[in-house]
């Protein structure tokens, strides 16, 4: 099935823009004495940067503004991700710190700083088939023999000059704290949407999300992505309707690209990967949360029988 956006590993800067080539903007001079706070600016994007892209949210949430900290604690912002561990977290990590970022603009002002930033990331696209679409559990459950030659073959990946990237750009807006330059996401501002999945019968179908918790800012593409698996022994036809609580933000929210719109079918423990993209239009309040809520019908396809002469289609 066709992907909404390129980055599926990093839904962040997938649904903040699209990704463009660009080449980095030449900086005009500035005083010496702003450098150093203009390069611990910069270093704390790359660091959150860096930490999202290796799905370390455990990380990348030390690097928000407690301002936004106060809206969404830490536990809450965990669960609303799905984060690496173990061996995965190592290894994309190791790649992530292959990013490269620059500065295109800055705006400053007191206490704030805006940095419209430039970045390049690997994807070790090159080794894609070794990776099992970064699920935690079987790169954690690799073997250490095939542990160290995976990171053997990311670091030949990493030596050489035909590495396959992505690039875009990104503006943050930092806060400057006690603790130093701190990202500014807003998150008062914006809507919580909530997403749920609703089927008659769970045993025959698993759905997982990818992120069922998201903030996102009013006329602004946001993203969903999840799997679903078909648990049972036989064929079945998934059939997807959309409902909304509370039920009149339906005509507040617009669905720009579904990746589910036809009924399609799954054989027997077959997964897919679905993406779905939304915008929040009007002026809906931001203290209530949307839940959109994926209602699946299944309907089971009756096993194949067989004609011969002389015997009876089972």
């Amino acid at each position: 099935m066709a992907k909404i956006f390129l980055a599926r590993l990093w839904r962040v800067a997938a649904v903040a823009g699209a990704l463009v080539s660009f080449m980095p903007a030449q900086l005009h001079a500035e005083p010496a004495a702003t450098a150093p706070s203009r390069e611990a600016a910069i270093a704390v994007v790359k660091a959150y940067l860096q930490a999202t892209r290796a799905r370390d949210f455990d990380t990348a949430y030390g690097y928000v503004s407690s301002a936004d900290r106060r809206v969404r604690d830490k536990n809450t912002y965990l669960r609303s991700q799905e984060s690496l561990n173990g061996f995965a977290l190592d290894l994309a990590k190791s790649l992530a710190a292959h990013m490269e970022v620059w500065l295109i603009q800055q705006k400053s002002g007191l206490p704030t700083t805006q940095l419209e930033i430039g970045y390049r990331a690997p994807t070790a696209d090159e080794i894609s088939s070794r990776l099992f679409d970064w699920d935690p559990g079987k790169l954690n459950g690799l073997s250490p023999t095939r542990q160290a030659a995976l990171l053997e073959a990311l670091s030949i990946l990493k030596r050489s000059k035909t590495l396959i990237t992505i690039e875009g750009r990104e503006t943050f807006e930092l806060l400057r704290e006690e603790e130093g330059w701190k990202i500014f996401l807003d998150w008062r501002s914006q809507h919580r949407v909530l997403f749920k999945s609703s089927q008659p019968r769970p045993e025959d179908l698993a759905v997982k999300f990818l992120r069922n918790d998201v903030l996102v800012k009013g006329e602004e593409p946001f993203q969903v992505d999840f799997k679903v698996t078909n648990r049972s022994r036989r064929e079945i036809v998934v059939k997807l309707n959309h409902l909304f609580e509370p039920r009149k933000t339906e005509r507040d929210i617009d669905m720009i690209a579904c990746g589910s719109l036809a009924p399609f079918r799954l054989f027997p423990h077959e997964s897919r990967e679905i993406s779905s993209a939304y915008i929040v239009r009007g002026a809906l309040p931001t203290k209530v949360p949307i839940a959109i809520i994926y209602d699946f019908n299944l309907t089971r396809v009756p096993e194949r029988g067989f004609h011969r002469e002389g015997a009876t289609a089972r």
